[in-house]
């Protein structure tokens, strides 16, 4: 006995789907026989309409399946793979035979847009926070200042937040922190990380994408540049940036920028990448830009928040919207007044200035 291919099991599974729309075809042409058991000649149209819809959906889920069969064998073979040409074919298949596939237009996709900042803007509003303090540069404070700075992602991650390490020094939490650097930022060695941390701390990091971005009116000078398969996901920033280019300037991303650099510290001294002593001097860079540019806490979560969103409309808008869902929550747990202790932002405010 020979193992399934997948292809075999993806066909096996359309069919079994096509058998629960044939099932329910069924109970409803026996339905249009009680109601139209006196008229034949509208009986014979409804049943001949069914019949055709069954037909129909069993075609275009084998063109749909062949259409994905070729573009990954395409791509297989080193040519490539044109998501959008893949669209574009379905959509044609579809129809073909009458059907609409539903298609975003530029007024629902701003809308998107509108709600997600407004989402960010209510943060501003929702929430209070200590006023701002100035604190002794190299201090336990100004520290805590600096680990913060990455809160956001250690509360998603679950980490400790109020010290360097994020975890135990146990070896589950060093191979979990290093399948981070290298699943997600492609970081396995310390000059990785390094290059990683000047891009963001130096070179702008996201910002200056989304700052290039807005400024490019004709998205073909940016897909030039680009591999097939980014194509998709860049088209989604572009547009975003297009449209918030008005509103918001690159420099009002920064944070994220600089919260992800805090992150990548961390992680990088944890795993052995970072001395100590590097560590605590990046992360007062960080801190001294941070202290610069924004005015508190929920200042630097919006702007996080902003560059996040920019980042993860790579993956599409649903993708997006989840993305900053919890983002957000994690912002909201920061900021949290509910219980004795508070959120860790509430407990450590907002650094103005390090003095020496």
């Amino acid at each position: 006995m020979t193992d399934k291919s997948t292809e075999d099991m993806l066909r096996e599974q359309a069919q079994a789907v096509l058998k629960v729309q044939e099932e329910a075809l069924k109970t409803q042409m026996k339905l249009m026989e009680s109601l139209y058991g006196n008229n034949p000649e509208m009986l014979a149209m409804m049943k001949a309409q069914i019949q055709q819809s069954l037909a129909n959906q069993s075609a275009l889920v084998e063109q749909a399946q062949t259409a994905a069969f070729e573009a990954v064998a395409a791509a297989q073979r080193g040519e490539g793979f044109d998501p959008q040409a893949l669209v574009s074919t379905l959509q044609q298949n579809a129809q073909s035979m009458g059907y609409a596939l539903p298609v975003k237009t530029d007024a629902d996709r701003e809308e998107g847009y509108a709600q997600a900042l407004n989402f960010i803007g209510q943060l501003q509003t929702s929430f209070t926070e200590p006023p701002a303090r100035s604190v002794p540069r190299g201090s336990r404070e100004a520290r805590v200042f600096g680990y913060l700075l990455g809160g956001i992602v250690g509360t998603l991650n679950g980490h400790e937040l109020e010290q360097l390490d994020p975890e135990a020094h146990e070896p589950f939490y060093e191979e979990q922190v290093r399948s981070i650097l290298s699943d997600y930022w492609g970081i396995e060695t310390a000059e990785e990380l390094e290059e990683r941390l000047v891009d963001l701390l130096e070179e702008g990091g996201m910002s200056v994408q989304y700052g290039y971005y807005g400024e490019t009116e004709n998205f073909d000078e940016i897909a030039s540049e680009l591999d097939p398969e980014d194509v998709e996901g860049e088209t989604e920033r572009w547009k975003f940036a297009r449209y918030a280019r008005t509103i918001r300037t690159p420099e009002a991303m920064r944070a994220w920028d600089i919260g992800r650099a805090a992150s990548l510290v961390r992680w990088g001294h944890f795993v052995g990448m970072l001395d100590e002593e590097t560590a605590e001097s990046i992360l007062e860079a960080c801190a001294e830009e941070a202290c610069a540019r924004f005015e508190g806490w929920r200042d630097f979560a919006a702007s996080y928040l902003f560059g996040g969103l920019f980042w993860r409309l790579n993956a599409g808008e649903d993708e997006a919207a989840d993305w900053l869902e919890n983002a957000g929550g994690a912002c909201a747990e920061l900021l949290d007044t509910e219980d004795d202790a508070g959120g860790e932002w509430q407990r450590n405010a907002w650094v103005a200035s390090l003095t020496d």
